[in-house]
């Protein structure tokens, strides 16, 4: 922050000269005053690279308020001309997804400080040094038990790091979490509340003292001064009283003034990333965001894990990578087809898609997105497209027809007329959408189209998913058919009978930390299929690989930015299996969720007129309860793969309608269930 003064006060403050500025305030907490130096650089016209300012927005600390944190992307965004961007498509997409993105950020950061702060103070504290594992990071660790000699010290792990698991199920603390720093400050003594003296006795002794040493501290205090004694009576007085006439009663004193409102509990708080965790468990070093580590040390400090700055980064970073400028003379970082960046662009050229407080008369928002679209010198392929043309982009052949592996994974899986359709399209298209209602068969065909990528040169295939339970059912399908596939994980995460898949366990015992590194590294390169979360696909350990077939199974569910991690990486063939007829991705932001975070990239291209293929046999559901989503979502397109013969009506039960299984039950606080062999029911029903 000093040479960043200094420079300031030499009269040299350059494009660099902000950025850096703009990071430190960001370190330190004050996203208010950077968005004035953001300002600054648009009235001073300064330029800034989409690179910079997306280490911006990843620099955004947890504790930000939302609205700061909007006012710096408003004052960074394309409209005022600072970030620099090749088309007026790529600029109107990549800002309205970062605020989306930083909304959603920041309102997850919100809610788990409010749980933060709800909780008492750590029941374990924790001491705080100097790391020396690295310089200027901070080391946390417990304090070691006296053994049974009373001399022997043994090492305690740390209660949040044991098994990583929480008593909510879920992880706690590893390597690159935020996490926040604190330690409990005991607030000053409060003045206790009397009206006089004469309550003093109601009170405790030390409060009574605390009392009366506050009120006769001062010359404006003295209680001589606010009261005279009472002047003794004549000696010939026949006045007759009792010794208590002659005893001055004090008046009612006024309210002792009550303290500012502070918090109850007050804690000296400081956020950093965690770089490294011991193997014993008992060190946790920290990399942090301000303050200093010699400040800090001591003991008494807790730890508490804040929102997920990673998977945060890793979103932030794929548009980065996506949607860089091209320098023709460089080799590019991201070689995923630049078709996909076409469609994901495609319409942001208009003003209309950009939100109503980014359009500003007096900034010339409107006219310079308009300049931009008239005068952007595009790189060759790079020109932006128009929405009707995304379907024709997408249905593009990639590579040529493919029957005698479509028949030979059709006689493989045993598929039927509409999945065999799916597996075709998809081996053909550039980007295919495959839409599967509940017990169509969505896993199974999904296996089949890796198989079919496997078979015409586009493995590895990359398989991802937005939660692990959909990644783990493609690896048990992968490992079923034959395929060599590989799980990449947190080992918490990931199902305890397909830990012969992880990452981790396919290296040689002995080996050192590089060796492991790369037989890692031959381990994935070798497999046909490698599966992962979609924002674990953004691992910097698979940086050094490229996926040219990319699938994203759940991807209704899933939100557009956390869809680009898996296609930043390479990919030139992509897959996307859902259902947008189902549940959409879950958004904790209300703000966020109204401006459109909620719409998946599958959604989005059914509305840019990209026609999904349908698995339109449904075998899970009885035909009776299959008709209803049929009629009412699927356009009675939906047909059952189970005769209603093989499903017959379960017994045990006075059914209204015997060949139609199906009633409505009501339960109520005094409802009974009573269980027979076929069927469990209530004593207190319903029926309609």
């Amino acid at each position: 922050m000093g040479n960043i003064l200094q420079t300031a006060k030499s009269g040299t403050v350059d494009e660099e000269t902000h950025t850096k500025l703009i990071l430190r305030l960001l370190q330190a907490n004050h996203a208010k005053h950077a968005a004035f130096v953001a300002e600054s650089m648009s009235n001073d016209n300064f330029k800034m690279s989409l690179k910079k300012f997306c280490e911006i927005l990843m620099s955004v600390p947890c504790r930000c308020d939302v609205e700061d944190a909007k006012k710096l992307v408003n004052a960074l965004c394309p409209l005022t001309k600072v970030v620099e961007h090749s088309d007026a498509a790529t600029a109107g997409y990549f800002t309205k997804n970062a605020r989306l993105l930083l909304t959603e950020f920041c309102e997850e950061s919100t809610q788990i400080l409010e749980r933060i702060a709800k909780r008492p103070p750590a029941a374990t504290a924790l001491v705080a040094t100097a790391s020396t594992w690295k310089g200027g990071r901070l080391c946390l660790s417990t304090k070691p038990q006296v053994g049974p000699d009373g001399v022997t010290k043994i090492p305690t792990p740390m209660s949040c790091l044991q098994g990583q698991i929480n008593l909510d199920g879920k992880r706690i603390l590893s390597g690159g979490d935020s996490v926040l720093v604190r330690k409990y400050v005991s607030p000053p003594k409060a003045i206790p509340q009397v009206r006089s003296f004469e309550s003093l006795p109601d009170l405790s002794p030390e409060a009574a003292d605390m009392y009366k040493e506050t009120k006769t501290m001062g010359d404006d205090n003295t209680l001589a001064e606010k009261q005279p004694p009472h002047p003794p009576p004549a000696p010939d007085s026949s006045l007759k009283a009792s010794a208590t006439a002659f005893v001055p009663k004090a008046p009612p004193l006024p309210f002792a003034p009550r303290p500012l409102d502070a918090p109850e509990v007050e804690f000296e708080e400081f956020e950093g990333i965690i770089e490294f965790v011991n193997y014993e468990q008992t060190e946790i070093h920290i990399n942090l965001d301000h303050g200093e580590v010699k400040d800090i040390i001591g003991e008494g400090w807790s730890v508490d894990k804040l929102a997920n700055r990673v998977s945060f980064s890793r979103q932030v970073g794929a548009m980065r990578d996506l949607l860089e400028i091209v320098d023709p003379t460089k080799k590019a970082k991201c070689t995923t087809n630049p078709a996909f960046r076409k469609i994901l662009t495609a319409g942001f050229q208009y003003s209309e898609h950009a939100e109503p407080d980014e359009i500003d008369a007096n900034k010339g928002g409107v006219t310079h997105l308009n300049e931009m679209k008239r005068s952007s010198s595009f790189a060759e392929g790079l020109e932006s497209i128009e929405e009707e043309e995304v379907a024709n982009l997408c249905a593009e052949v990639n590579g040529g027809r493919y029957e005698h592996v479509v028949r030979n994974v059709t006689r493989q899986f045993n598929l039927n007329e509409s999945q065999q359709r799916a597996v075709s399209a998809t081996l053909e298209r550039r980007l295919s959408l495959i839409q599967g209602p509940p017990g169509t068969g969505k896993t199974h065909t999904s296996v089949a189209i890796v198989r079919g990528l496997i078979d015409i040169g586009r493995g590895p295939v990359l398989c991802t998913s937005d939660s692990n339970t959909a990644v783990d059912n493609l690896v048990e399908g992968l490992a079923r058919a034959g395929v060599r596939v590989v799980r990449i994980g947190r080992t918490e995460a990931v199902r305890q009978d397909l830990a012969m898949y992880q990452i981790e366990n396919m290296v040689p015992p002995g080996c050192t930390k590089h060796e492991a590194y790369e037989a890692q590294i031959r381990a994935v390169r070798y497999a046909q299929a490698v599966c992962c979360t979609c924002a674990g696909s953004g691992s910097d350990f698979l940086d050094r690989i490229s996926f040219s077939a990319v699938m994203l199974d759940e991807a209704s569910q899933v939100t557009e930015p956390m869809s680009l991690v898996p296609i930043s990486r390479g990919c030139q063939q992509l897959v996307l299996v859902g259902d947008h007829k189902q549940l959409p991705p879950t958004i904790l932001s209300r703000e966020a969720e109204l401006g459109g975070l909620t719409l998946s990239m599958f959604d989005r291209l059914v509305s840019l007129g990209v026609v999904p293929y349908m698995l339109d046999t449904q075998f899970r559901m009885h035909p009776a309860l299959g008709k209803f989503p049929s009629d009412a979502f699927y356009d009675k397109q939906l047909k059952n793969g189970t005769p209603r013969a093989m499903r017959p009506t379960p017994i045990g039960f006075n059914w209204p309608q015997p060949n139609v299984p199906i009633v409505t039950s009501q339960r109520t606080r005094q409802t009974r269930w009573k269980t027979t062999t076929r069927i469990r029911i209530p004593t207190e029903r319903k029926q309609s």
